[in-house]
């Protein structure tokens, strides 16, 4: 048995797609999700699950037993198509209830994996959770694509202003003569058609008829420095004849006769309205994405962090169970992992759009930044172990808090990334002129294609150990903001046989 999906343009409710052959268990998880206000589509095989997922409904229930084709493969073939790989998927399962069921379904491409018969709280609960999860992904791809798009204005705009450059350079400039008094002598034709006015109108007139809003303080200085021999270059805004408002570049210089006489001041004029235009434009879009991404990120935190401060009082004041103590555990470390991304969201955002990103420099030192960073990560990688080497002094005017950033990333990467059997190792030493801090790594080295745009944004090393920590793409590129706000250098030193090696050097 097997139903369609809503065709109409506007969901009244999230649909859910039910996988499951065996009725009575399928009625009763769509009577369970139509009662918490979701429409269902049911589905007995692996064969109508593919068919109707094509459809994209919000979320796919997926028994792991169907009588024509595993859940597993249903999961897996799912993922790899370019158009379902998005919708969140449960699977369910009496049958398959082991760790190794568990696994093979989560490495599958599974979002979350439930034995049945599932509490219908805890169902709900995982659906909602993976229904915010992918809404706020759409809204991050979103603001990523206005970015893309932004861009792509900007290179519509600077073509556009370079095919006008060209334009120019085949019509006269606006060109401007007057006395030393101010009054117009010569008036040509590109001064005609950027004004509106004809020469008959304008000779004898002073410009202050073009610059209505001229501060006349400011342009007397102007004029003293002209007569002075200095050039001046500046843009100024204008009205043409028709009441329209123009800027121009204009450029003015002392006229002067064969003698070095001064006998006036000539103006040439370039016409920049449609460059400003497209500058504000831009400059309103940029702070607007600032903004958004500040709200947003603040918007975040708060709920985060009182989730975060009620799971670990919950852990430190209750005797649970080993199960319940092993999910509080996983709220606090993926709620952290949120913190993380939200932070570098914010460090993203200032780096590209603010002009980089703030130290705050003090006397302290690295060496115990450096023991401190790693005590925290073997506590939340028990299972690995991290070798410490620290030689020298660590002593030095830094931002310890960005500094402890930088340490943070590059082990965490080390650990997510490196062949899980082996130690991370983790050396800080100094010389005269630098100090310096290096991670290492055994496993599978990095692509050479891949390392040529590492510290570049959203960019990510290979799907190599750990997934579950992995980042939004950002980490390396805001390391590489503040090494080089430290006036630092970061060096990758990845190849086979030698494991990966990332290396920060700070001058003194």
């Amino acid at each position: 048995m097997a139903t369609d999906l809503p065709r109409q343009t506007a969901r009244p409710a999230p649909v859910i797609l039910v996988v499951d052959d065996h009725e009575a268990s399928r009625y009763l998880l769509c009577v369970t999700l139509r009662r918490a206000g979701f429409a269902t589509v049911e589905a007995e095989t692996g064969e109508d699950a593919l068919r109707l997922a094509l459809g994209q409904p919000d979320a796919i229930l997926l028994d792991v037993k169907l009588p024509d084709i595993l859940g597993f493969e249903v999961c897996q073939r799912l993922k790899r198509d370019v158009e379902t790989a998005a919708i969140p998927v449960i699977q369910l399962s009496s049958a398959f209830t082991s760790t190794t069921d568990r696994v093979e379904g989560l490495q599958g491409g599974a979002d979350s994996y439930l034995i049945a018969p599932v509490n219908p709280e805890e169902l709900l609960a995982t659906l909602h959770v993976l229904l915010r999860a992918r809404a706020s992904a759409r809204r991050q791809s979103n603001l990523l694509d206005e970015e893309r798009a932004m861009r792509a204005e900007l290179e519509r705009a600077n073509a556009l202003l370079r095919e006008q450059a060209i334009i120019l350079g085949n019509v006269r400039d606006s060109v401007v003569v007057t006395d030393l008094h101010g009054r117009i002598t010569h008036w040509n034709h590109g001064a005609e058609h950027l004004f509106g006015y004809t020469s008959g109108e304008m000779l004898g007139e002073t410009t202050a008829r073009l610059y209505p809003e001229q501060d006349l303080a400011e342009a007397a200085r102007d004029i003293a420095r002209i007569r002075e021999g200095l050039d001046y270059r500046g843009e100024w805004k204008g009205r043409r004849k028709d009441g329209a408002t123009v800027w121009v570049d204009i450029h003015t210089t002392l006229l002067r006769s064969e003698r070095g006489e001064a006998l006036g001041f000539i103006g040439v004029a370039k016409d920049i309205t449609e460059r400003k235009r497209v500058e504000d434009e831009l400059r309103r879009r940029a702070d607007f994405e600032q903004q958004l991404i500040g709200i947003v990120s603040h918007d975040l935190r708060n709920p985060l962090s009182v989730m975060l401060l009620s799971a670990s009082i919950l852990l430190r004041g209750e005797d649970f169970n080993e199960r319940t103590t092993k999910h509080l555990t996983r709220i606090v470390s993926n709620g952290e992992r949120a913190s993380r991304m939200i932070r570098d969201l914010l460090d993203f955002t200032q780096a590209r759009l603010g002009g980089g990103i703030a130290l705050e420099r003090t006397q302290s030192d690295l060496h115990r930044v450096v023991r401190g960073v790693v005590e925290d990560m073997r506590v939340a990688h028990a299972e690995r172990e991290v070798r410490l080497e620290l030689s020298g002094d660590g002593r030095g005017l830094w931002d310890t808090d960005r500094m402890a950033q930088v340490m943070t990333n590059l082990l965490s990467n080390a650990l997510t990334h490196g062949a899980t059997e082996t130690p991370v190792t983790v050396r800080a030493w100094s010389t005269e002129a630098a100090w310096h801090f290096c991670v290492h790594n055994d496993g599978e080295p990095i692509p050479p294609e891949v390392q040529a745009s590492l510290f570049e944004p959203m960019r990510r090393g290979p799907r190599t150990g750990d997934t579950t920590n992995r980042s939004i793409g950002l980490g390396l590129y805001i390391v590489k903001h503040l090494v080089d706000a430290h006036g630092g250098t970061v060096d990758l030193d990845s190849a086979p046989g030698r494991g990966t090696t990332f290396t920060v050097r700070l001058p003194r």
